[in-house]
């Protein structure tokens, strides 16, 4: 069980999110090299394992480690606010010393960036960018807890564009086209993390540690979240990414039933809604990856279930 431990430690399906992003991004870069319509939802008439596959494959294994080291950090440092929040147990409640952590830590984060490199230098630099913003968003010393602007900047950054990046990279240099192509994702990422800052708000009050819906109310946040997402969608069509666009338009009803009614319950649905149907069209576009998406959900039932007796994940719901 403890080995089980470690590995949901890492939060596997916060790490969904990213898997998707760097995998849309592929699909961009790979549009760009071969000239293709951007019309087209697939890549496969079938699913071969050719090397790009393999190569994407480990891409994603990278980046399962890095993200995870970087949920790990939050965690060591939100130890006491994850427990009065009454959420993430295996730190909080002991499952997981500080010093196992700690290890596990930097060992996922030079695992991550050394396999990064040898895929190639450019997507090894974007890793160790990652581990750096990773870094200041839990390190107390940058004072981001003190400051909302700073941690909604690193969460967009983080998951939005370099996640973004991490894919493109694999068939095209690190330029300012690939970072212009990331800003749909940029804002939905700003979008759902001002979503999943919600439920915590009351916890968050008690720690002292401040976020835009303690300044902003929660009118506000959600209002901000909607047309985040709306704009989201505009970049989308003038960047031809119809697949983020059509996602993000599937997900902007439950976004503006959350925004009408200022309602907790809706605006967690609206973030599981926006990724279930981003991962679903990157899934398209590379099939492996759907099994991938139903191994991460099916093992992390099994595990609450049988380690904290709760359902999770759950589509409706206060989120873990």
């Amino acid at each position: 069980m403890k080995l089980f431990d470690y590995i949901f430690l890492t939060r596997p399906m916060l790490i969904i999110p990213v898997w998707t992003i760097a995998l849309l991004g592929a699909r961009a870069a790979e549009w760009r090299s071969r000239g293709a319509n951007p019309f087209t939802l697939d890549r496969y008439p079938f699913v071969d394992f050719s090397q790009d596959d393999r190569q994407m494959l480990l891409t994603l294994l990278m980046a399962t480690l890095l993200a995870g080291g970087i949920f790990i950090l939050n965690q060591i440092f939100d130890v006491e606010s994850d427990r009065h929040n009454k959420k993430l147990f295996l730190i909080a409640d002991g499952h997981v010393s500080l010093t196992e952590a700690w290890v596990l830590y930097i060992l996922t984060t030079s695992v991550a960036i050394v396999g990064a490199f040898l895929v190639n230098w450019q997507l090894g630099f974007l890793f160790v960018v990652g581990a750096l913003v990773g870094l200041q968003y839990s390190l107390p010393f940058f004072k981001l807890r003190e400051h909302p602007y700073k941690s909604f900047r690193n969460n967009m950054i983080g998951h939005g564009s370099l996640a973004f990046l991490f894919g493109w990279v694999l068939t095209q240099n690190f330029n300012i086209e690939g970072i212009i192509k990331s800003l749909p994702y940029v804002l939905a990422v700003g979008a759902v993390y001002l979503n999943t800052t919600l439920p915590d708000l009351e916890g968050d009050k008690a720690m002292g540690k401040k976020t835009y819906p303690m300044e902003w109310g929660i009118g506000k946040t959600l209002r901000t979240s909607f047309w985040m997402t709306v704009v989201a969608v505009v970049f989308a069509i003038l960047f031809a990414d119809y697949a983020f666009a059509l996602a993000a338009a599937i997900s902007l009803p439950f976004f503006a039933a959350a925004k009408m009614h200022k309602s907790l319950k809706e605006s967690t649905l609206a973030t599981k809604v926006s990724i279930l149907a981003l991962s679903l069209f990157a899934a398209i576009y590379f099939p492996p990856y759907l099994a991938i998406i139903l191994l991460a959900v099916v093992a992390t039932r099994i595990y609450y279930a049988a380690k904290f007796s709760i359902k999770y994940p759950v589509l409706t719901g206060k989120s873990e």
